[in-house]
């Protein structure tokens, strides 16, 4: 495995993660959480964001097997995904997608909780205006499937979560910021990885996430007091990453806000 970072908590990879995967012991994660690639078509740059709609369900089902191989008995799993996207001229559900997917893998459903992008909201393609004829329905939100591997209910340890975030993790609609980032795109937002990680794991969990990107979950993790290993493929946000998390994690800063 290529160490590109480490920290008193955590570890950043830098390579495929279908190569990367392979190398995590069985049942060694509590929490996995993630927001791969959408194939709509996204400069990634080392990645091609626009495979054929099956042979991008066939790598992700090949991930996923690892993903839930690696995941501890307890373990639980949050997938950021998109409820509609168009492929090739084509409406497609993302989230149908991962939903048969998940479950043919293995994993149990647990919730599906909507994260809404305020920045989506704003629509300018109405299609057939004021007309029957072919009105273009617009859905502005994202949602995480939240899945886990083998029970639910983990035995007890110590929580980090405030009052406001559990009641609003438990509504199942989380009002986050969006991130923005030039050098990355489809940043994930930090208020989301917290919320996440709070909400699910206890402090001193292993989380992981394949498709790190510019690190958020990483930050989210030390942030919080959790140890973290990250995948990506991309070596330029893997230097994002670590322009991200250095002044982290060599303060120690843990909080549980």
């Amino acid at each position: 495995m290529s160490v590109y970072l480490k920290t008193n908590l955590g570890i950043l990879y830098q390579g495929d993660c279908l190569k990367e995967l392979p190398l995590v012991p069985d049942n060694s994660v509590n929490f996995i959480l993630t927001s791969p690639p959408y194939n709509i078509g996204i400069d990634y740059e080392t990645y091609k964001d626009n495979l054929p709609w099956i042979d991008y369900l066939s790598w992700c089902e090949s991930w996923l097997e690892h993903i839930y191989r690696i995941l501890a008995p307890s373990g639980r799993f949050c997938l950021n995904v998109l409820t509609q996207a168009k492929i090739k001229g084509e409406m497609l559900s993302p989230l149908v997608e991962f939903y048969r997917l998940c479950e043919r893998v293995g994993f149990r459903y647990r919730a599906t909780a909507i994260w809404y992008d305020v920045t989506k909201s704003r629509l300018e393609a109405w299609g057939s205006w004021k007309s029957a004829t072919s009105p273009y329905i617009y859905c502005p939100v994202e949602v995480v499937l939240i899945l886990y591997k083998g029970e639910w209910k983990r035995n007890p340890g110590k929580s980090t979560i405030s009052n406001t975030d559990f009641i609003m993790g438990c509504s199942g609609i989380w009002h986050i910021s969006p991130a923005r980032n030039d050098k990355v795109p489809s940043v994930f937002p930090i208020g989301l990885a917290k919320l996440c990680l709070n909400l699910l794991t206890f402090e001193g969990d292993i989380v992981l996430d394949p498709f790190m990107g510019s690190g958020t979950t990483a930050m989210a993790a030390e942030l919080l007091n959790r140890k973290w290993i990250g995948i990506e493929l991309n070596p330029a946000y893997c230097a994002v990453a670590q322009t991200r998390l250095d002044p982290v994690w060599r303060q120690g800063r843990f909080s549980g806000t």
